[in-house]
């Protein structure tokens, strides 16, 4: 981490080179500025040190230089793209109805656009969610929900009334499952910011802190803090240093650990020390990459036995990196949003190397992307299905039963069991229903209830997120001023259910317009959605020197190489990580069928 003498006898300058860039401008840092945040204590967030780019280098596991033009773009921190600029009223709080009053609770939207119960997808397996939760937590973490089930537990008492950090979520006395409960509210904060650490001032615009990278570069599995990965990496053989336990491996765990809440000890003690404590689908793919990583390692120092340490690792984390995204742009996404569509809108090729890379695009996550990805909460089901290595089913268990307790992974062969079943286990159906625990206690024994969906309502208006239909006109390039200009794009009861919460269209929050939004063609998921997934999956690729499929990018694969990583599947990937799977269907994102 960054030492403050230094800082200041150096002004912007570190050592070796090295200069000091401002989180949230990209810039170097000035002395005035400097000045501030060392009277605020907060230079080691709100600056990164970057040293000088090299035209060969690996890609980085910070982020930094992913595109050289513009060198801090990359590393967490980065702050978020703007699909379309933020709406707040006028004292920075969420944005008010077309007639000025409040727009309706986000509890109360929830119950009335989305139905409670289960479903299955008949030809999706639970995999397919397990895996975009996955690739969503290299994009984003929990920072957000541990500060309001850690730190900040009160917004739901009176000690909490006056406590600006708080946005409580408000249940209507006429709520159907709670009305006599008598729980009258959730415990929610605000999403933190530049603002929050002092980046930015007070009474500027919100501009959400992320502290993960704005890019596909299995953060979540390398950690891009500086200074996590030598705490990491063994230095011998490009291996990162792994911990046995009961015949299986695991990285490395911090046993007095506050983070792994949901833990029942003394069995229960395994908690991932470098790394987040995730709900549990999150937990198992990451343990997974992360021995992938070092099974890559052995086979090329097998193969090659004079590399050093540097290039096994580099060349390692190149393949594995690779691989998460092979899997996610080509066998799942396709799935979801339809490979013709994917193909047309040049998201994926069909075959070979191909280069989009553009270095005017800086390397940024939009917010509409990362939050538009919380549709798939619906598809989500909570009651999993576990299995024997033969197939046999075990017994069920509460998915949101296993959030932040990585330990329960370690015993009793659960992780053999959830692999085994992930791939049996039909999928959430893609509608409007929301699972049970989803819907009221997505955070099992932290909170006494919790709401994912309402939660999502709520947080758009906090992001400043704007309309639904402000997006649907960016994509459609039509305007939409009344319900009816919505009858194309809805079916008849979805579109009432929005009438019979909202009093203009204008008013819909972005996420209660996409769960009622038809499909689009050829794909399974809303128009609007896959408008928002294109325009960042689209950046994500031109803004990346190190994308896998360049050929002309520092250690870039052979034609051979790239063919190798083309042919890789989630199937085979168990097959070559999981747990003794030693059966699985080929395209195991699709449910077993007769055909």
């Amino acid at each position: 981490m960054l030492k403050i003498p230094l800082i200041i006898s150096c002004f912007y300058v570190i050592a070796s080179n090295a200069i000091l860039y401002d989180s949230f401008t990209g810039k170097p840092v000035n002395k005035t500025l400097l000045k501030i945040y060392e009277t605020r204590k907060n230079i080691e967030i709100c600056t990164i040190e970057i040293k000088p780019c090299e035209p060969n280098q690996w890609r980085r596991v910070d982020g930094s230089c992913t595109n050289p033009k513009y060198p801090s773009r990359g590393t967490h921190r980065t702050p978020s793209h703007r699909v379309l600029a933020p709406v707040f009223s006028s004292d920075y709080e969420p944005r008010k109805a077309v007639n000025g009053g409040p727009l309706p609770l986000a509890r109360k939207l929830r119950t009335e656009l989305l139905s409670m119960g289960k479903a299955s997808e008949r030809s999706i397996t639970q995999l397919a969610s397990y895996y975009m939760i996955f690739m969503f937590t290299d994009l984003s973490a929990i920072h957000e929900v541990a500060n309001y089930i850690i730190n900040i537990e009160t917004c739901c008492i009176p000690e909490g009334q006056y406590d600006n950090r708080c946005i409580p979520l408000k249940i209507p006395v006429d709520d159907p499952v709670h009305r006599y409960s008598g729980v009258r509210c959730m415990n929610l904060t605000r999403p933190l910011s530049y603002q929050t650490y002092g980046c930015l001032d007070n009474g500027t615009t919100f501009e959400r802190m992320v502290i993960q990278t704005p890019l596909y570069d299995l953060s979540q599995t390398y950690n891009p803090t500086p200074g996590v990965i030598d705490h990491i990496r063994t230095y011998k053989n490009g291996l990162m240093i792994e911990e046995e336990e009961d015949g299986q491996l695991f990285p490395p765990t911090d046993p007095d650990s506050h983070m792994c809440l949901l833990n029942q000890p003394p069995r229960e003690n395994r908690c991932f020390k470098y790394h987040i404590n995730n709900v549990m689908s999150s937990n198992l793919m990451n343990i997974l990459f992360y021995r992938q990583h070092n099974q890559i390692a052995r086979e090329l120092y097998r193969l090659n036995p004079s590399w050093d340490d540097e290039r096994l690792f580099y060349t390692a984390r190149d393949i594995n990196m690779a691989i998460s995204v092979q899997i996610f742009f080509y066998e799942l996404l396709p799935i979801i949003m339809g490979k013709k569509n994917m193909i047309r809108d040049g998201i994926i090729g069909d075959g070979g190397f191909r280069d989009l890379y553009d270095e005017s695009v800086e390397p940024r996550m939009s917010d509409e992307y990362v939050y538009g990805l919380r549709w798939f909460h619906l598809i989500q089901e909570t009651d999993l299905k576990l299995h024997d290595k033969n197939g046999h089913y075990v017994r069920s268990f509460p998915l949101v039963n296993g959030t932040t307790r990585t330990g329960f992974l370690a015993i009793d062969n659960n992780m053999q069991h959830i692999i085994q079943g992930s791939f049996r286990q039909l999928g959430g159906k893609f509608d409007q229903t929301i699972d049970y625990d989803m819907a009221d206690r997505i955070l099992g024994g932290i909170l006494h209830s919790s709401d994912v969906t309402a939660s999502d309502i709520e947080k758009g208006r906090y992001y400043g997120l704007q309309p639904y239909v402000n997006y649907k006109e960016f994509c459609t390039k039509k305007k939409y001023r009344s319900f009816a200009d919505l009858e194309d794009s809805f079916s008849f009861e979805s579109l009432n259910r929005l009438m019979k919460v909202y009093k203009d269209p204008r008013d819909i929050d972005l996420i209660a317009g996409l769960w009622g939004e038809k499909y689009v063609k050829g794909g399974k998921i809303p128009e609007t959605l896959y408008c928002l997934l294109v325009e960042q999956l689209k950046r994500t690729v031109q803004s990346d020197r190190h994308w896998y499929e360049r050929h002309n990018r520092p250690r870039a694969f052979t034609e051979e190489q790239l063919k190798a990583i083309r042919q890789v599947t989630i199937a085979g990937t168990l097959c070559y990580i999981g747990d003794f799977v030693t059966e699985i269907q080929p395209r195991a994102f699709y449910a077993i069928s007769n055909e």
